[in-house]
């Protein structure tokens, strides 16, 4: 067993800090996506259906994994699971650059980075989870909000880097970013905190006193499920069944909205631009629902955000100005970001600690497919139908149900 380090300090928020920088780099980048769609159409001639295919088998993949993934961090730890994951994250971004077909990009993107991004995301989130109980939410929204500071500097360094070096270059760079970050980061994680001699919430020991404190007796009581216990819980599926809905369209902004900002005569700084305001506001909401969650309960907080995204999706269907635009992200970037905040958190309050990534990787699994389809329908409606209208619809109708 490690030695606990001599400072008296909570190795928990390092861990948060870790998982706050692997997420800012890994959906920076994922959000990047999208700026560089312009570019390999102008290039190619591909149309939206085919490129968005590329993204959907993407996360078709990673949400798939996560359950395979998420049962091999809880039985070999997070750390050699990442250094996986930063190989093929980094490297299937970088090898994009060398694409000449669409089945290229399926393989590189769709089916290598799909293995690193899951990687990263059931070494982030499950972990957090293990480390804090009373202050869960709080821990979970800090490292959250990475997930939206990379959304707001990725992708307009992106766009920088696409006008002043071409797309191709520009790639790569960010391939290599998100490897090198990702590598490092692994040597720093730690599974659990009783791995140190540590309890969650910065507890170091147990004494007669403790049994008083609130927070020490949540660990006392805590339950913890595996993943063949949740499956046969109400719970489990109704979870599931929200988080499926609300993300069945999640990454449709991701893909399309740079270009859907140019098809109603807006400029690409505008577009780019739009992108941060999500992110921004993304992390906003990650942070201050992450915080809220733990006063008002998880399932209002959830509520809430599910309410707010479905107004987004009714706004963009009258936007036409840059303004209407930036609402649109902002909206939709906070709610999004206080559903992904809640999501881990919600899922460790029902079934516990010990087995937290194997469960939450089968709820990402079996609801993360979801998001998969948001992409490709979205390039099929448009393609089919020169407008996204019907899919802003779709996404009112998925976010009412949840």
């Amino acid at each position: 067993m490690q030695k606990a380090p001599e400072k008296r300090i909570f190795y928990g928020w390092i861990i948060t800090g870790l998982v706050f920088l692997n997420l800012a780099m890994a959906y920076g980048a994922q959000y990047s996506f999208g700026v560089f769609f312009p570019s390999l159409i102008e290039e190619f001639g591909w149309n939206r259906q085919s490129l968005s295919g590329a993204f959907s088998l993407y996360t078709f993949m990673y949400s798939t994994l996560g359950f395979f993934l998420g049962r091999l961090t809880d039985r070999l730890g997070p750390r050699r699971i990442l250094i996986f994951g930063s190989i093929c994250l980094g490297f299937g971004i970088a090898l994009i650059s060398q694409v000449s077909a669409p089945w290229h990009l399926y393989v590189v993107y769709g089916l290598l980075a799909s293995w690193g991004m899951s990687a990263t995301y059931v070494t982030a989130n499950p972990i957090v989870v293990k480390w804090f109980i009373a202050k869960r939410g709080l821990a979970v929204g800090l490292a959250q909000s990475g997930l939206g500071v990379g959304i707001i500097l990725l992708p307009p360094l992106s766009g920088y880097l696409i006008a002043s070096c071409g797309w191709r270059f520009a790639i790569v760079i960010l391939g290599a970013a998100v490897f090198i970050v990702l590598f490092i980061t692994s040597f720093y994680l730690i599974g659990h905190p009783e791995i140190i001699g540590q309890l969650p919430d910065g507890r170091r020991k147990a004494s007669p006193g403790d049994a008083q404190d609130p927070a020490f007796e949540a660990i006392l009581r805590e339950e913890t499920w595996t993943v063949g216990e949740a499956l046969r819980t109400r719970a489990f599926w109704i979870l599931t069944g929200a988080f499926f809905c609300t993300w069945l369209l999640v990454f449709l902004p991701l893909v399309h909205l740079v270009i859907f900002a140019l098809d109603i005569g807006l400029s690409r700084e505008s577009a780019f631009l739009a992108l941060s305001f999500l992110g921004g506001f993304s992390t906003l909401g990650r942070l201050a629902m992450g915080f809220i969650s733990d006063r008002i309960g998880r399932r209002t907080a959830l509520a809430l955000n599910v309410g707010l995204q479905a107004f987004s999706w009714v706004w963009i269907l009258g936007t036409d100005t840059t303004w209407m635009l930036y609402v649109f992200a902002s909206v939709f970037g906070f709610s999004y970001g206080g559903v992904a905040a809640v999501f881990p958190s919600i899922v460790g309050d029902y079934f516990g600690r010990r087995k937290a990534a194997s469960v939450i990787g089968a709820v990402f699994t079996l609801a993360g497919i979801a998001a998969a389809f948001g992409p490709v329908v979205g390039g099929y409606i448009y393609d089919l139908t020169h407008t996204y209208w019907t899919a802003f619809i779709l996404g009112v109708f998925t976010n009412v149900v949840a």
